[in-house]
């Protein structure tokens, strides 16, 4: 996804939270950086051996993020407040790759395998995209099932969603409300875009509460660039405001992960 488009979205959904909650501080204060120094890589005691003899397929790089981005969740880590060393070496993990190895399922192919499944941004290689959530907040995709069948996976409905941790006068979360479509030609293969069409909350209790003020939202369209996929792990690319590449990791949530309740 885009520098551009994601701010777009993040600070229209935070727009919608100020507005509602008449408290700029009650969220945004930044908070004291958590550096988990105790924090080591689940395989640590055989890194130094493996990253000497780290094969070319990009394997080692793939079970170091899967453990580690494991391990944040179980730990409920946030990487927005990782230690700039940890950060470093999770960016340079999934650099390398999305660099050594090809994508395990084919882009252009990757509609039946996100249809009515969760995914949460799990990392990014850009502190901004982190930086730019309210505090407390997770982005979560929420892609609907629609059963039909066919070629359905091309095109349908997802929810694009601000989690909060903590409530934030009585908000839970802020979900916009999408179509998308999928590009499956060799043109632009796992480009999904997608358009706004409505926002709603979840407030004291009452869910799906309507925010229409917010229509100048609506038929603006945003996409994530897929570029690695197994099924698991989701990696989009990106290219901040000084034209500089990164990667997003989205990852895939369980049925009965807390967040999906």
């Amino acid at each position: 996804m885009s520098s551009k488009s994601y701010k777009t979205s993040v600070v229209v959904l935070m727009t919608i939270v100020l507005t509602m909650t008449q408290c700029t501080q009650s969220f945004l204060t930044t908070a004291p950086p958590l550096h988990h120094d105790s924090y080591q890589s689940p395989s640590s005691a055989s890194s130094l051996h493996a990253k000497k003899s780290s094969p070319s397929s990009g394997q080692f790089e793939l079970q170091e993020l899967r453990a580690q981005l494991q391990t944040m969740k179980t730990k409920s880590i946030s990487s927005r407040y990782l230690a700039p060393e940890k950060r470093t070496e999770l960016s340079l993990y999934l650099t390398s790759l999305v660099s050594k190895a090809p994508s395990p399922i084919s882009k252009r192919s990757i509609g039946p395998y996100i249809k009515g499944k969760t995914w949460r941004l799990a990392f990014s290689t850009e502190q901004a995209t982190l930086d730019d959530l309210p505090f407390g907040a997770t982005v979560f995709l929420r892609i609907k099932d629609d059963d039909d069948g066919g070629e359905s996976y091309k095109k349908g409905e997802l929810d694009y969603v601000l989690k909060f941790s903590k409530r934030v006068w009585g908000l839970r979360e802020l979900v916009a409300k999408c179509t998308y479509e999928l590009d499956t030609s060799a043109v632009n293969p796992g480009l999904l875009t997608f358009i706004y069409q409505n926002i709603q909350t979840d407030m004291f209790g009452m869910k799906n509460l309507p925010i229409g003020f917010f229509g100048l939202l609506k038929d603006r369209g945003t996409f994530l660039e897929t570029i690695w996929f197994d099924g698991q792990m989701w990696v989009d690319r990106g290219f901040n405001d000084g034209g500089m590449e990164y990667y997003n990791v989205y990852w895939l949530e369980d049925e009965e992960d807390e967040w999906n309740q």
